[in-house]
């Protein structure tokens, strides 16, 4: 990617619009087929950030420049469509006006932070350095946390949802996949070897959803699933950024060879 345009400043509303389609998408699907199922609305917003997460991820790494100011106004306008579209359809759960706004704040603020991680995935500055760099780098700790958080929320409740005879088993299989692309996609996409950074990148992201569960839901996860959860988290992260790393060499053959 280039780096030059990474000291554009200007205001994209091309990319605002796309973020606001990309999201009522990711977001809209994402809310409208898990909220049938999932009578919570602690589920329900988490459902709603995790997808302005991926969204802003998405704008973040595929368009030109930063735009992670893009990303996060579009964040907003997404939220304030959800609430319309919510009343349009009578949604069964009403959020109070207070917890609305806070909505409309928290759209911006997880946007923000699914742009800022797309933006790193994309290339900055100190990738040059970080090429040749040995040491421990936390800013890929923070992507891959990031990433996993958003991904392990859709995936768990979407197939959940769409298969409920096996949640149990496809709960399972949404972690696992999650965390396997969380660690692929940073591990391929950062500069230089990175496993150990994906790899408490999944210790991290398992301990934001137990945080979650605990004190928003108030679900008291047994201590056992919690030790397993981290483990797991752990390992399942390390095997996608190995897989993220050899395809990375694999790439960088191919275009010495061309």
């Amino acid at each position: 990617m280039t780096h030059s345009a990474h000291k554009e400043t200007k205001l994209h509303w091309k990319w605002v619009i796309l973020s606001v389609v990309a999201g009522l998408i990711i977001v809209g699907a994402s809310y409208f087929i898990v909220a049938p199922m999932f009578h919570s609305g602690e589920v329900q917003v988490l459902i709603m950030l995790g997808g302005c997460i991926i969204t802003g991820a998405v704008i973040g790494y595929f368009s030109p420049g930063i735009t992670i100011n893009e990303a996060s106004i579009g964040g907003a306008l997404v939220m304030l469509i959800m609430f319309l579209l919510r009343v349009m359809t009578n949604a069964e759960i009403h959020f109070s006006a207070s917890m609305d706004i806070l909505l409309l704040f928290l759209g911006v603020g997880f946007s923000w932070l699914g742009g800022w991680a797309g933006e790193k995935l994309q290339g900055d500055e100190s990738s040059a350095e970080e090429k040749l760099a040995k040491k421990f780098i936390w800013k890929w700790v923070l992507v891959g946390a990031i990433i996993a958080f958003a991904l392990n929320v859709l995936f768990v409740f979407i197939l959940s949802t769409l298969f409920p005879p096996h949640i149990y088993k496809l709960s399972t299989a949404g972690f696992i996949i999650s965390f396997v692309i969380m660690g692929f996609v940073v591990g391929f996409k950062s500069p230089g070897i990175t496993l150990k950074e994906p790899a408490l990148a999944g210790i991290l992201a398992v301990f934001l959803d137990w945080i979650y569960l605990r004190f928003v839901i108030t679900y008291r996860v047994p201590g056992k699933f919690i030790v397993i959860g981290l483990i797991m988290g752990f390992l399942i992260s390390l095997f996608g950024a190995w897989l993220g790393e050899l395809y990375q060499k694999r790439s960088e053959v191919k275009k010495i060879e061309v």
